[in-house]
């Protein structure tokens, strides 16, 4: 009787730990993937960091536009939706494959079109968009 008590004990603790570390990884995750994504823009090429992150050869960007609305999204196919944020590669209206990188859920937005991709980028701050366009049009 004593050691059945103990394995339960056991599995008490053991089911304890895998669900502290199970809310601890989903807390991660969260922190991750609402931060902002970061814009850098360096040796012939753009890197737009964070969860979902990529780098884009500027030598491959066909163009560059600032759109005060985007087509409608339709569902996620490699991505993180929590309200107005969207990270990742989304269906669209308009497009089969969108990556998208938006904070906010009004405009402006920002849409690069690669040879192999398009992409969308916003801030919650629209000036703060506006800027990042500026630089990467430049």
């Amino acid at each position: 009787m004593g050691k059945s008590f103990n394995d339960k004990n056991n599995l008490s603790r053991v089911k304890i730990i895998v669900s502290v570390l199970v809310v601890l990884g989903l807390a991660v995750a969260f922190f991750l993937g609402t931060r902002e994504s970061e814009i850098t823009l360096e040796n012939n090429s753009l890197e737009i960091g964070g969860l979902y992150g990529i780098t884009i050869q500027t030598d491959s960007i066909e163009e560059v536009t600032l759109r005060e609305e985007i087509p409608t999204v339709r569902n996620k196919i490699n991505a993180l939706s929590m309200f107005s944020l969207k990270k990742g590669t989304f269906r669209m209206d308009e497009f089969e494959r969108a990556r998208l990188f938006l904070h906010s859920a009004n405009g402006p937005y920002i849409q690069i079109t690669t040879d192999e991709e398009i992409i969308f980028i916003n801030y919650k701050n629209s000036e703060k968009t506006r800027t990042i366009y500026n630089e990467i049009k430049d």
